[in-house]
């Protein structure tokens, strides 16, 4: 018994390790998820821009133009979006009645909470 207690220690000290680095690299991943997802229109469009110079080696001049097309083409997916938003909305918000009919009360609240925080989010990302 006593020849296994190393063994089960550097088991032990593996798994930690493990554990930890997946942590670690799930924590990276969404924070770098959430900044290429969130902030301002135009710090997307620069996260953009600077990874297309990085892998395509762009210079100076191309990268003035091709920050142009992003901003255009934001601007029209923007408009798109807008002139869906009716549409979408109807749809969410039956939805969200009918995963909230299928709740419990306490669990109702909790729900309406997620549901305003992507109201609020998306408020955001409108901007």
């Amino acid at each position: 018994m006593k020849s296994f207690k190393p063994v089960i220690g550097v088991i032990l000290v593996f798994m930690l390790g493990a554990a930890s680095g997946s942590l670690a690299t799930y924590m990276v991943f969404r924070s770098q998820c959430e900044t290429s997802s969130g902030g301002s229109p135009h710090s997307r469009e620069s996260m953009l821009l600077k990874r297309l110079t990085g892998q395509l080696e762009l210079d100076s001049q191309q990268q003035e133009r091709v920050m142009g097309i992003i901003h255009e083409t934001h601007g029209k997916i923007r408009q798109i979006r807008q002139k869906m938003h009716p549409e979408i909305e109807v749809v969410l918000k039956e939805s969200q009645q009918r995963i909230s009919a299928l709740l419990r009360p306490d669990q109702q609240v909790k729900f309406m909470k997620i549901i305003e925080e992507r109201k609020a989010r998306r408020h955001l990302d409108d901007r």
